[in-house]
Protein backbone atom coordinates (compact mmCIF):
# COMPACT_ATOMS: atom_id res chain seq x y z
CA UNK A 1 0.00 0.00 0.00
CA UNK A 2 2.85 2.45 0.79
CA UNK A 3 4.46 1.77 -2.61
CA UNK A 4 1.09 2.44 -4.24
CA UNK A 5 0.82 5.77 -2.42
CA UNK A 6 4.41 6.75 -3.26
CA UNK A 7 3.84 5.96 -6.95
CA UNK A 8 0.73 8.15 -6.87
CA UNK A 9 2.69 11.19 -5.76
CA UNK A 10 5.46 10.63 -8.29
CA UNK A 11 3.42 9.80 -11.40
CA UNK A 12 0.04 11.53 -11.28
CA UNK A 13 -0.79 14.07 -14.01
CA UNK A 14 -1.21 17.71 -13.05
CA UNK A 15 -4.58 18.37 -14.70
CA UNK A 16 -6.43 20.82 -12.44
CA UNK A 17 -10.02 21.99 -11.95
CA UNK A 18 -10.94 24.93 -9.76
CA UNK A 19 -13.96 26.52 -8.17
CA UNK A 20 -14.84 28.65 -5.12
CA UNK A 21 -11.31 28.71 -3.70
CA UNK A 22 -10.63 25.01 -4.25
CA UNK A 23 -8.22 23.51 -6.77
CA UNK A 24 -8.42 19.81 -7.67
CA UNK A 25 -5.45 18.18 -9.38
CA UNK A 26 -3.69 14.89 -10.00
CA UNK A 27 -6.93 12.86 -10.11
CA UNK A 28 -6.56 9.22 -11.09
CA UNK A 29 -7.81 5.69 -10.55
CA UNK A 30 -5.97 2.38 -10.98
CA UNK A 31 -6.65 0.32 -14.10
CA UNK A 32 -8.81 -2.78 -13.77
CA UNK A 33 -9.86 -5.17 -16.53
CA UNK A 34 -12.82 -6.43 -14.48
CA UNK A 35 -16.29 -4.91 -14.30
CA UNK A 36 -17.86 -4.65 -10.84
CA UNK A 37 -14.63 -3.85 -8.97
CA UNK A 38 -14.23 -1.27 -6.20
CA UNK A 39 -11.35 1.14 -6.82
CA UNK A 40 -9.95 4.22 -5.07
CA UNK A 41 -10.25 7.68 -6.58
CA UNK A 42 -7.09 9.54 -5.65
CA UNK A 43 -6.56 13.29 -6.02
CA UNK A 44 -5.15 16.43 -4.46
CA UNK A 45 -7.47 19.14 -3.09
CA UNK A 46 -6.05 22.57 -2.29
CA UNK A 47 -8.25 24.83 -0.17
CA UNK A 48 -7.16 28.44 -0.71
CA UNK A 49 -9.92 29.88 1.48
CA UNK A 50 -9.84 30.87 5.14
CA UNK A 51 -12.65 28.45 6.01
CA UNK A 52 -12.57 24.67 6.34
CA UNK A 53 -14.37 22.71 3.62
CA UNK A 54 -15.70 19.16 3.32
CA UNK A 55 -15.94 16.70 0.43
CA UNK A 56 -19.53 15.44 0.59
CA UNK A 57 -20.11 13.29 -2.51
CA UNK A 58 -18.53 12.05 -5.76
CA UNK A 59 -20.33 11.12 -8.96
CA UNK A 60 -18.39 9.29 -11.70
CA UNK A 61 -19.84 7.71 -14.83
CA UNK A 62 -17.66 4.60 -14.47
CA UNK A 63 -19.07 3.49 -11.09
CA UNK A 64 -22.51 2.84 -9.64
CA UNK A 65 -21.73 4.34 -6.22
CA UNK A 66 -19.03 6.08 -4.21
CA UNK A 67 -18.11 6.17 -0.52
CA UNK A 68 -15.84 8.42 1.47
CA UNK A 69 -13.37 6.47 3.58
CA UNK A 70 -10.69 6.87 6.20
CA UNK A 71 -8.26 4.22 7.37
CA UNK A 72 -8.90 3.26 10.99
CA UNK A 73 -5.69 2.35 12.77
CA UNK A 74 -7.27 1.36 16.08
CA UNK A 75 -6.82 -2.10 17.49
CA UNK A 76 -5.64 -4.77 15.07
CA UNK A 77 -4.87 -4.31 11.39
CA UNK A 78 -5.73 -1.02 9.64
CA UNK A 79 -9.19 -1.09 8.06
CA UNK A 80 -11.22 1.20 5.79
CA UNK A 81 -14.20 2.86 7.44
CA UNK A 82 -16.96 4.79 5.65
CA UNK A 83 -17.37 8.39 6.85
CA UNK A 84 -20.03 11.05 6.07
CA UNK A 85 -17.52 13.56 4.62
CA UNK A 86 -13.82 14.24 4.20
CA UNK A 87 -12.59 17.41 5.97
CA UNK A 88 -10.31 19.81 4.09
CA UNK A 89 -8.50 22.32 6.32
CA UNK A 90 -8.65 26.05 5.65
CA UNK A 91 -5.59 27.17 3.69
CA UNK A 92 -4.43 23.56 3.43
CA UNK A 93 -3.88 20.81 0.92
CA UNK A 94 -5.31 17.31 1.27
CA UNK A 95 -3.97 14.40 -0.78
CA UNK A 96 -6.41 11.49 -1.01
CA UNK A 97 -4.43 8.26 -0.65
CA UNK A 98 -5.39 4.60 -0.16
CA UNK A 99 -3.69 4.68 3.25
CA UNK A 100 -5.57 7.76 4.52
CA UNK A 101 -8.68 9.69 3.45
CA UNK A 102 -9.91 8.55 0.02
CA UNK A 103 -13.01 7.96 -2.07
CA UNK A 104 -13.91 4.45 -3.19
CA UNK A 105 -15.72 4.11 -6.50
CA UNK A 106 -17.93 1.06 -6.08
CA UNK A 107 -19.08 -1.42 -8.72
CA UNK A 108 -17.23 -0.21 -11.81
CA UNK A 109 -19.41 -0.32 -14.92
CA UNK A 110 -16.69 -1.03 -17.50
CA UNK A 111 -13.10 -2.25 -17.83
CA UNK A 112 -10.65 0.57 -17.17
CA UNK A 113 -7.55 0.56 -19.35
CA UNK A 114 -4.51 2.79 -18.69
CA UNK A 115 -4.78 6.11 -20.53
CA UNK A 116 -8.58 6.30 -20.46
CA UNK A 117 -9.98 9.60 -19.14
CA UNK A 118 -13.39 10.52 -17.76
CA UNK A 119 -14.95 13.34 -15.77
CA UNK A 120 -16.17 13.10 -12.18
CA UNK A 121 -18.23 15.62 -10.25
CA UNK A 122 -16.90 16.29 -6.75
CA UNK A 123 -19.46 17.91 -4.42
CA UNK A 124 -18.26 20.08 -1.54
CA UNK A 125 -20.20 21.43 1.42
CA UNK A 126 -19.58 25.12 0.64
CA UNK A 127 -18.06 25.29 -2.85
CA UNK A 128 -20.73 23.09 -4.44
CA UNK A 129 -19.96 20.89 -7.47
CA UNK A 130 -16.62 20.91 -9.29
CA UNK A 131 -15.95 18.70 -12.31
CA UNK A 132 -12.48 17.23 -12.70
CA UNK A 133 -10.84 14.99 -15.26
CA UNK A 134 -9.64 11.62 -13.98
CA UNK A 135 -7.02 9.48 -15.65
CA UNK A 136 -6.82 5.68 -15.49
CA UNK A 137 -3.25 4.64 -14.65
CA UNK A 138 -1.45 1.36 -14.42
CA UNK A 139 -1.20 0.29 -10.78
CA UNK A 140 2.35 0.26 -9.41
Amino acid sequence: MAAFAAAFVATAPAVAAAGEGLTLSEAWVPATPEVGRDIPLLLTIKNETTAPEALMRVRCPIANFSERHTVDRGEGAPAMRAIPNIPIPAGGTLVLLPTAYHVMLLQTREPLEPGKRFTCTIVFQKAGSIETEVEVRKSP
